[in-house]
């Protein structure tokens, strides 16, 4: 069968990531946008008119759509990737990928019984900045790592947002802590054996409003992360070694190009600029290196992999259990959890 020449996207869900996913998919060569799909369709036409608008089901019966791209909150995400891919579609989930390792289990067995891609949506892992501090880390830059710490919190989620929602897979861990729990295990190299965290829970909701966690790895490496709806701005991660530390100020959406980040060696700096190759340096880089990647993937039938290289099955499945961990330390006031 001829390999398609052009990859025709659809989004499930009429959030804000539509119009990140339309500006960044302008920016990739063989892919186009062509239709968005929400329960509220003047929603839909206000956000993205210049697209077809159907509600979900409609979208997966369309032969004109060959990837799906499900935005829709975590609560859905594995009913609908499990529908898309049986309807032959591949399919591109926002992170996190699922509520629970079984759900994500579920949509990966269906993925192979359908012979169809998924790909959880990390686009932070696809800067280029991203592989360049891993490459650095891991040729010893900075000696052995000794801990990291990182932090995703802000300021100003509606109350009435499906992130409040537990039946949603709501909370501050699952919507932006997923971020350092990848990140820490990706600079690691390796997966904890042990977890630890505090939250703050909701009154009303009792989803995780604010949450502070450790991973224990083999190596003598420590992470520890901070993740909130009610704290100050903060998103930056930073790696402390032996012989140095690199510290990396915007970890998951670089305001600008090139994007930077400092090593410091016996209290002297190293700026490290990183441009991209393959797409326009735009702030939307990081999601049209996404749809690249996968597209590609689609085209060649070969698995998705994080850049740097990182099986991209077998880390959405190993995230998923961390953060399992994570909570049920959290909820039951446990020191201590093995993964």
């Amino acid at each position: 069968m001829a390999k398609p020449t052009e990859l025709r996207f659809g989004i499930l869900g009429a959030g804000r990531i539509v119009t990140k996913l339309g500006g960044a998919s302008r920016l990739v060569r063989g892919a186009k946008l062509i239709a968005i799909a929400s329960r509220d369709l003047e929603r839909a036409r206000a956000r993205a008119a210049e697209f077809g608008v159907g509600n979900y089901q409609a979208l997966l019966d369309d032969p004109e759509v060959d990837v799906v791209f499900n935005t829709l909150h975590n609560g859905l995400h594995c009913d609908w990737t499990v529908r898309a891919l049986e309807t032959g579609k591949q399919v591109i989930c926002e992170k996190p990928l699922a509520c629970t390792v079984a759900q994500a289990q579920r949509m990966f067995a269906a993925a192979h019984t359908n012979n169809r891609k998924l790909m959880e949506a990390f686009m932070y892992r696809f800067h280029p900045q991203i592989t360049e501090v891993k490459r650095r880390v891991d040729a010893g830059e900075i000696g052995e790592p000794l801990y990291l710490r990182s932090s995703y919190t802000f300021h100003g989620r509606e109350r009435d947002n499906p992130r409040y929602w537990p039946n949603a897979g709501g909370g501050a861990l699952m919507d932006v802590g997923c971020y350092c729990v990848n990140l820490s295990r990706c600079l690691a190299g390796s997966e904890p054996t042990r977890v630890m965290a505090q939250a703050h829970f909701d009154e009303t909701t009792d989803v995780d409003l604010t949450l502070n966690g450790s991973l224990v790895f083999d190596n003598r490496l420590t992470a520890q992360f901070s993740c909130s709806f009610e704290a100050e701005n903060s998103w930056a991660a930073e790696i402390v070694g032996t012989n140095g530390k690199l510290a990396i100020p915007h970890p998951w959406l670089p305001p600008q190009w090139p994007a930077q980040f400092v090593i410091t060696r016996d209290g002297k700096d190293e700026v490290v600029r990183v441009e991209a190759d393959s797409v326009p340096q735009h702030v939307l880089a990081p999601f049209a290196l996404e749809i690249e990647h996968f597209a590609d993937c689609v085209r060649n039938d070969r698995p998705p992999t994080f850049p740097p290289g990182t099986d991209a099955e077998r880390d959405s499945l190993a995230n998923m259990r961390v953060i399992e961990a994570l909570l049920e330390s959290a909820r039951h006031d446990s020191a201590d959890v093995r993964v």
